[in-house]
Formats: structure tokens, C-alpha cells, sequence
């Protein structure tokens, strides 16, 4: 059997992804990886982004909620600054999410209350989803050896906004 996380992010389906330009927190790697992968998946911009950056350059980025398609399924994957982090739980429950996953610095324990207050399950807090994909692109991949390495992997999903971080950015 493998990790939860596992299980998460490789039998999601389509899931929506929500990062800042304005405050430089677009998941760019993260979008290309997703790409890459060929996993679906819808990208949400707060900060008004259209094209996607980084490796996979000028792919589709939506900048309001109510754009994306509907076919997006149950999961929000959050890479915003912890300040934005309420928001982005809020919109993600406004297009339909019910499962968050704040991924590296973004967990702020306000934005975790106001997930679990609007009934969405908190997935974890601080790990990035493209650790547990399964064909993650050759950069992830030496560091999620590190991540293995150290023994971060292999931890139960973090669920608890108050704990030690256990990122390694």
C-alpha cells in the first residue's frame, strides 16, 4: 500500500490549482509537472495571470472562479502566501471543492479554521502534491529523493496547522 498522499494526488481526477502572480506565488513548476504528466487539472491565478509561466509556457490560467469548468472535481491545491490562504480556501469552495491541500508555506491556521468551518477536508499542510505523483519531471525528482532521504515522505499527511514545519524548500 502506498502513502496517502499517494492515493491523493494520483486518483484525484481533476483538480483545481490556485496560486498569486501578484505576490509571486504562481506554482509554475507545478504547473508544468501537472502538464507534463498529462494529469488534468484547472489553474486559477489570483493575481490576474492568463498564460501559464515556467516550463510549460502560455497554457490556459484561469483568473475567476466562476470560469473554470465545471468538470473540476473535489480538490484545491493552494500555493498562495499564507495572507491569501482564506481566500483561496473560500474560492475553492465557491467552484465546488470539498478537499484542500496547502501546499508549501501556505497553511495559515486561519485559512485551515475556514476550510474545515466550510466542511472541506484539509489533505495536508506544507508538503507539495508533485512529491507523490507518479512520473514527477527530472528536477522534482532529486528533490523528492531528498525528501525521501530525510524521512519527510514517508509521515502521515500533516493536518494540524500549529505543528513544526516539515518542508524542505
Amino acid at each position: 500500500m502506498g502513502h496517502p498522499l499517494e492515493d491523493v494526488i494520483r486518483n484525484a481526477g481533476t483538480f483545481l490549482l490556485i496560486g498569486d502572480s501578484s505576490q509571486e506565488r504562481f506554482p509554475g513548476l507545478s504547473f508544468h509537472n501537472y502538464s507534463t504528466a498529462k494529469v488534468p487539472f484547472y489553474c486559477l491565478d489570483l493575481g490576474g495571470l492568463t498564460e501559464s509561466r515556467g516550463g510549460t509556457k502560455g497554457a490556459k490560467v484561469y483568473t475567476k472562479i466562476e470560469d473554470v469548468p465545471d468538470d473540476v472535481g473535489d480538490l484545491a491545491i493552494l500555493w498562495v502566501k499564507p495572507r491569501s490562504a482564506k481566500r483561496a480556501v473560500e474560492i475553492a469552495h465557491e467552484g465546488g471543492c470539498t478537499r484542500v491541500w496547502f501546499s508549501f508555506q501556505t497553511g495559515h491556521p486561519e485559512a485551515v479554521a475556514r476550510a474545515r468551518e466550510l466542511g472541506m477536508e484539509v489533505v495536508e499542510i506544507g508538503r507539495c502534491p508533485v512529491y507523490y505523483m507518479e512520473h514527477p519531471v527530472p528536477i522534482c525528482k532529486a528533490h523528492i529523493a531528498l525528501v525521501k532521504l530525510t524521512g519527510t515522505y514517508g509521515k502521515p499527511p500533516q493536518t494540524d496547522p500549529t505543528a513544526k514545519r516539515r518542508e524542505i524548500v
